[in-house]
């Protein structure tokens, strides 16, 4: 990335450190005035506040952990749009400002990033999200169209990237023609690119697998060791195994390689958080509908989670997250929940036992967002929304329409009006969306990706949402207010607007580094800019290689 890393050093020793031979040395050289008049101006010195000379015992205990500098920093605070450097100490923001205001607060224990003029953005909020979806995507790699050696191992590396050390590499179709014949692969062909994780990786014929060292020691296969009946451990001259195994022999690997449910959810959402870091996503609102939070809070509470996640269940189980008394947003600053999510088509018949599910939930203080896709679904939800606000009474509940898409004119400005939030996904619907009238309405829009049904990338989202190819030019946005949409709106969406969402004192330091100003290019070529850096809390958790 090129940005440089120093350490800051502490000024000059300060004119306190160098007190006592100024006093002697006023001293001696009045020792002819009056004995009364060099008392006095002894005594005056000495009792000189210290304060005046040396800083407090607790500025250097109240330093920054972090500060970059020289960067071009869009904080999303209306307050402050603009700045050069932040600082950060216990994973939030002290400081932001010019290089020169901040950078003086730093000591030795300060360490400096200079960010060479890069663009810096608060870290971005994914409103909706799957997150064992997008970690499923990981789940098995097909290899079946590597034509290459080269492309065997360039597919399985960036496969690998992303899954927690230790996880299994499942998948394969690959060729066995790639290596001149089964027989002449072996396993360090992919041991340079899977020394962490062990692998089992299938070819197109299923009787034929090729494992690495890694799978070869769990399962316990060494020279000594032979294949079961009906199955082959291909050895090299000296008797080793080659990684290569044949028919009932690949039974000795598969057992280990097998996990239970728990498990493979761990996996799963442990990879989809590393993998939206390096979208620069810092903060993931999960809405699956399935009850995740136990797997969610062991990864927590083990470290193993980059991204914050908000965790929404299914509406039908409102009963069950009000006895336990949860309310919205409850939890962590890394992981919270009591967000309910269900679905309508906008059926008549269904109506009526939904609008009790709102109603209960709503009552129990807890959030409740619904899928509705056409003109009559978003009719439905908003009128269901309207009666249970009348009959619950005022109060900042935060009803959710997720996608919101095709609304009707009529529709639009009754968003702002109940304080419903429209969370949409512009990459998805290709940025045909009504954004426009519905920030003009006063409505609080929350962006999100709703992968891994489409890609997860903030940037493509803001790329078309300011395009707009498939809408009125009159309904496309500022790069500003889509920034503003995936980060400070989708932190509004799930009550977390004055903990994250801008770069500004007091708030989570969640940011991210670009490769490119997106705010200095046609709207068309932000799809095409890379997250550099990624910081969650003030600590890197992503950066991309060189």
């Amino acid at each position: 990335m090129g940005m440089i890393e120093t350490s800051e050093r502490r000024r000059p020793a300060c004119i306190a450190d160098q007190r006592p031979r100024f006093i002697s040395s006023l001293f001696a050289s009045r020792l002819s005035a009056s004995v009364v008049k060099n008392t006095f101006l002894f005594v005056l010195i000495l009792l000189l506040p210290v304060s005046l000379y040396t800083s407090t015992p607790t500025d250097e205990d109240e330093a920054p952990d972090l500060i970059i500098i020289n960067a071009k920093i869009h904080t999303v605070d209306p307050e402050d749009p603009e700045a050069d450097a932040v600082a950060i100490r216990d994973g939030r923001i002290t400081a932001v400002g010019s290089n020169r205001k901040v950078r003086r607060i730093a000591t030795r224990r300060t360490r400096l990033i200079d960010a060479e003029g890069k663009r810096i953005l608060p870290g971005f909020n994914d409103s909706h999200a799957h997150l064992e979806g997008i970690g499923n995507i990981f789940e098995s790699i097909d290899l079946g169209s590597a034509r290459t050696s080269d492309a065997f191992l360039s597919e399985t590396q960036g496969f690998t990237r992303f899954l927690p050390k230790g996880a299994w590499i499942l998948g394969g179709r690959w060729d066995p023609a790639l290596a001149d014949g089964p027989d002449a692969l072996s396993k360090e062909w992919i041991d340079s690119v899977s020394l962490e994780n062990p692998a089992l990786l299938y070819s197109k014929d299923p009787t034929i697998a090729l494992v690495n060292s890694e799978a070869l020691r769990i399962a316990q296969i060494g020279r000594n060791a032979s294949g079961l009946t009906g199955g082959e451990i291909v050895k090299d001259e000296n008797g080793y195994p080659t990684g290569v195994l044949k028919g009932a022999a690949i039974r000795m690997v598969t057992g280990f390689a097998n996990k239970s449910v728990k498990e493979m959810k761990a996996r799963r959402i442990e990879t989809a958080s590393n993998y939206a870091v390096s979208y620069g996503v810092t903060s993931l609102q999960d809405v699956s509908t399935d009850d995740n939070m136990d797997v969610i809070t062991e990864l927590e509470s083990a470290g193993k989670l980059k991204a914050r996640i908000y965790e929404c269940g299914g509406l039908k189980d409102w009963k069950k997250y009000s006895d336990e008394g949860l309310k919205a947003a409850t939890g962590t600053p890394m992981v919270r929940t009591g967000c309910l999510k269900t679905f309508t088509d906008g059926n008549p018949e269904t109506i009526p036992d939904l609008y009790d599910r709102i109603l209960g939930a709503d009552k129990a203080g807890l959030q409740v967002t619904i899928h509705a896709i056409g003109s009559r679904s978003n009719a439905y939800v908003l009128s269901l929304y309207e009666r249970v606000i009348h009959e619950n009474g005022n109060r900042d509940r935060r009803f959710r329409v997720e996608h919101a898409q095709s609304l009707s004119s009529s529709e639009i400005p009754r968003f702002a009006r109940l304080g419903v939030i429209p969370s949409m996904q512009p990459y998805l619907f290709r940025g045909s969306g009504p954004y426009r009238s519905l920030l003009n309405s006063g409505a609080q829009i929350a962006f999100g990706s709703d992968a891994s049904i489409t890609n997860i990338d903030p940037l493509l989202g803001i790329s078309v949402a300011t395009i707009s190819r498939r809408s009125p030019s009159s309904e496309k946005l500022t790069v500003e207010e889509a920034v503003r949409l995936y980060t400070l709106g989708a932190a509004y969406a799930e009550f977390q607007e004055n903990e994250k969402g801008s770069i500004s004192v007091g708030k989570l330091a969640d940011l991210v580094i670009l490769s490119d100003d997106i705010f200095d290019m046609p709207p068309s070529e932000i799809r095409n800019v890379r997250v550099l850096t990624t910081f969650v809390g003030g600590k890197v958790v992503y950066r991309a290689e060189r």
